[in-house]
């Protein structure tokens, strides 16, 4: 088996703040339309040649948008990749669900964490990549990761609480609109409740990790349209959801959401980019590209600092404004 590479540095590039210049670079030498090649083959036979039109049935083949596929660059050309965004989640999954039958002995009972990682020791070497920090460790430095093809997670255990600081600073900075006190009610009702059904995510459904009903207290508060999105801090935004749905969900809209719903719960200056016509991944992209440019044009007239400010005094808040200005900064920068 191959060392492990480096990330790549294209992941969530259609996030990118020229993806529509992008996009028409692309149609340019491609046309508007591209068929999506995904189906099983031997690896995972349950997915025939016509899976994508059963996965993605509003956009069949062979005319498939360009805007439904990812883009990634390579050798400093802008093309599309191989599978449309709807198969591709789903192509993920069936490697995650792979990786994850890997894991067992001879006699099948399931590998401790510390056989998976004398086993990366032992088939692809002695130290892996820290893809956050740049540096290299011992496979002892990084935690278990069942969905991963080699076993154990990108980022080493010392690296990870920066990682997750700047999540959480970094939804700071999105000022979200909405009632937040609404929000606040509802969380306190779920969280009380004996038993609470997952609003589920549909991979997690279609692939039977939902977790179904749990104690409220359990349940993860999502944002229906995240915050990423232009999405609310209401209470009409929130979905109680299971762990492991919202852990998949991250940071998108549900495909099967109307336009209708959307502009429901998100904020009204996010309202006119919104073409009826457009598929949820493009209303998607559109609303995250929209969200780059309000920061960075507040960061530029220099009002993002007050507006953080006057947020924090609006629901009470008590993180660091200097600290979260860093950050949005910082954010800022890198979608340039």
């Amino acid at each position: 088996m191959k060392r492990k590479r480096k990330v790549s540095g294209n992941l969530g590039r259609t996030q990118h703040r020229e993806a529509d210049g992008i996009y028409e670079s692309i149609r340019s030498r491609r046309g508007d339309t591209k068929p999506c090649p995904f189906y099983g083959g031997k690896k995972y036979p349950d997915y025939d040649k016509n899976a994508h039109d059963e996965l993605n049935p509003t956009l069949p083949n062979p005319n498939v948008p360009i805007e439904e596929f990812d883009f990634l660059n390579k050798e400093g050309v802008w093309d599309l990749q191989g599978y449309c965004k709807v198969c591709y989640k789903v192509y993920r999954e069936l490697r995650k669900q792979k990786a994850r039958n890997q894991w067992t002995t001879t006699d099948e009972s399931e590998m401790s964490d510390d056989e998976i990682r004398q086993w990366y020791r032992d088939n692809v070497g002695a130290e892996m990549e820290c893809s956050y920090g740049n540096h290299w460790a011992d496979p002892a430095a990084f935690r278990v990761s069942r969905n991963m093809e080699k076993g154990l997670h990108n980022i080493c255990m010392d690296c990870e609480p920066m990682t997750r600081l700047a999540q959480g600073l970094r939804e700071k900075e999105w000022l979200a609109g909405g009632d937040w006190e609404s929000w606040a009610r509802e969380v306190e009702r779920i969280k009380g409740k004996g038993r609470v059904s997952c609003a589920g995510w549909p991979l997690s459904v279609q692939f039977g990790t939902c977790e179904g009903e749990l104690p409220g207290r359990k349940m993860h508060m999502d944002h229906i349209v995240p915050l990423r999105a232009g999405g609310i801090h209401d209470s009409r935004n929130l979905q109680p959801m299971c762990a492991t749905c919202n852990i998949k969900k991250t940071d998108q809209i549900q495909p099967d959401m109307t336009v209708d719903e959307i502009l429901a719960r998100i904020h009204p200056d996010y309202h006119h980019i919104i073409d009826r016509s457009d598929s949820i991944q493009t209303i998607e992209r559109k609303l995250k590209a929209h969200l780059e440019g309000i920061v960075e044009a507040s960061i530029r007239d220099g009002t993002y600092e007050q507006k953080l400010r006057d947020l924090k005094r609006r629901v009470n808040g008590q993180w660091d404004v200097e600290r979260v200005v860093k950050k949005g900064k910082e954010w800022a920068k890198k979608q340039r």
